[in-house]
Order: C-alpha cells, then structure tokens, then sequence
C-alpha cells in the first residue's frame, strides 16, 4: 500500500479487517467513544516524540537527517490514523469530503491580527 495507490475505503476497510482478526469490538466495530478517546493517547505518543526538540531538531527531521525517528513518529502516527479511520467507517464519515469542507471553511475565516505566522 503505498499514498498514490490506496483509497480511504481501502484503508478504513484493511482497519476494520484487523479489528474482525483481532476480536476487537462487536463485529469489527469498537464503540467511537473509546475509539475518539484511544485518538487521544496515541496523539500524546507521537507528541512524546517532538517534546524538548530544539528548532535545529525540527529541521534535521523535515530535512529527512534523523530517519530513525522519523520511523518511530510514522509508527505512532499510523496508530492515530487507524483510529480516525475506525471513527470515520463507524460513524459513516465521507474523510475526503470533510477535509475538503473542512479547507473551505478555514479559506474563508477571517485572518485574525493576533494569529501568529505560521
């Protein structure tokens, strides 16, 4: 599976396959409030990996210099990611249409003066 080739069906239906392999949930499907709640531990893993990152850190990472970090935070961002797609599939959550909502929604929000650059 690779970005280019893999839709979001696809994805949220090889995470629902593990959880039917795994006995998670009643048929493959863990309640969403549990599953918004795991979201959250794993978020806190990944952000254990920037924790007390200088900014020459941040660089060498997005510069590709640190490769085996650059794998453990892939790790714990695919576990995120899981989760969303567990969401997304239960509560019958159109991701792309979202994210495109989403985009459009912050394109039309007013720049507020105390916004820092980012």
């Amino acid at each position: 599976m690779n970005d280019r080739e893999t839709t979001l069906s696809c994805l949220k239906e090889a995470v629902h396959q593990l959880c039917l392999r795994k006995g998670w949930g009643e048929k493959g499907v863990q309640n969403p409030q549990q599953v918004a709640m795991a979201m959250t531990v794993e978020m806190s893993e990944l952000l254990e990996h920037f924790q007390w990152m200088n900014p020459d850190d941040v660089r060498a990472l997005m510069n590709g210099e640190n490769p085996e970090k650059t794998a453990l935070i892939a790790e714990e961002f695919a576990d995120v990611m899981m989760y969303g797609m567990q969401l997304a599939r239960t509560l019958g959550i159109d991701v792309a249409h979202e994210v495109e909502r989403k985009i459009d929604i912050v394109d039309h929000r007013p720049v507020r003066e105390d916004e820092p650059k980012r």
